[in-house]
This record gives structure tokens, C-alpha cells and sequence, in this order.
């Protein structure tokens, strides 16, 4: 009879148990559900979104930046990220105007660093240069811009299509990754 009172204490136990396990389980479910929501509200209230910016910017080394863009969002955490929106930014540097558009642009590190995606294009009309890919990441201080989407350049008379993109110093050193096509085009006036 004490073995039969043993087993039914130790199933009754272990039922108990089980049922408290569950219970608890359920209470700090609820509490890292209702953490996490208020981690989400806090990670959303961070970032400030505004229509229609225009932003003129002026750096220590006296380039002027205007950037244009349909939306913004400033984030108000220690990297200070910028996200633009199909974004226009022209950059002034001693005369020379380059212009980037991109479908989506994050700025940080107060303009220096930057990550361009959707449908990248980069102007200077004064040198006669176009650049397009899907994505660029880089720092406009060091001039250093890399991609490993397909590119298509357009400088003067030479159009050069690659699989990505390794650009350092401002164009000092120009790296083209993988199987690399060069087109020049003839001028019109040394056909007649």
C-alpha cells in the first residue's frame, strides 16, 4: 500500500509540477512580449520621418552639399543616421558640382559616410563622367566608394561596363571587378 501511496504522490507531483512549468512559462512570455513592444515603440519613436527636405550643408573643408529628397529620417542614437528617400544631393567642392541620386540613401557620421542603393547615378558634367550601379557604400572624406553590383561608366568618349566596383582617393585609383567590357566612342567630327 506504501508503494501504491509513493506512485500516486510522485504522479501528483509530477503533474503539478507540469502544471505550474506551464503557467510560469505563460507570465514570462507576456513579459518579454510586453518588453519587446516597448522596445519596438522606443526604436520607432527614435527615428523622425519629414516630406519634401531640403538641406544645405557646409563641411570643415568648405564643400558645400545640398540634398533634396521626398522623405527624411533622423535617427537620434549615437551614429546620427540619416535616411533619405529618392534623394538628389549635389556636392559643390571647389566648382566642381557632382550630383548622386539614389531610391534610398543613409547618411551618417555628420554626411561623411554614406550607403546609396536603388538605382545609383553619379554626375559630373564638367569632367564629362557618369556613373551608374544598384548599390554604393563609402566615406565622401577619404573618397573611397565600392560596389559589387553590376556598373556602367561613362567618362568622355569610354564606357565601361563590370560586375563591381573598387574606387579609392576620388578616382586616383579605379578598380572595375570581374569580366570588364571598354567601348570608346568615336566623336562625329573625325567622321566627316
Amino acid at each position: 500500500m506504501l508503494r501504491l501511496i509513493n506512485k500516486k504522490f510522485i504522479f501528483a507531483s509530477l503533474i503539478i509540477t507540469l502544471v505550474l512549468i506551464f503557467i510560469i512559462n505563460i507570465f514570462v512570455s507576456e513579459f518579454y512580449k510586453n518588453n519587446n513592444n516597448a522596445i519596438i515603440k522606443t526604436k520607432k519613436e527614435d527615428l523622425e520621418r519629414i516630406s519634401g527636405v531640403r538641406i544645405h550643408q557646409k563641411n570643415k573643408r568648405g564643400e558645400k552639399f545640398l540634398i533634396v529628397a521626398e522623405t527624411l529620417q533622423e535617427s537620434k542614437t549615437e551614429a546620427n543616421k540619416v535616411i533619405l528617400e529618392n534623394s538628389l544631393t549635389t556636392i559643390d567642392k571647389n566648382g566642381i558640382l557632382t550630383e548622386i541620386i539614389a531610391g534610398h540613401a543613409i547618411v551618417s557620421n555628420n554626411y561623411e559616410n554614406f550607403d546609396f542603393s536603388n538605382k545609383v547615378k553619379i554626375i559630373k558634367r564638367t569632367r564629362n563622367f557618369v556613373l551608374e550601379t544598384k548599390t554604393l557604400v563609402g566615406t565622401l572624406k577619404k573618397g573611397n566608394f565600392s560596389t559589387v553590383d553590376k556598373v556602367k561608366i561613362i567618362s568622355g568618349n569610354t564606357k565601361i561596363n563590370g560586375n563591381g566596383l573598387d574606387l579609392r582617393k576620388n578616382g586616383e585609383y579605379i578598380k572595375i571587378k570581374g569580366k570588364a567590357v571598354l567601348t570608346m566612342l568615336l566623336s562625329r567630327k573625325n567622321e566627316t
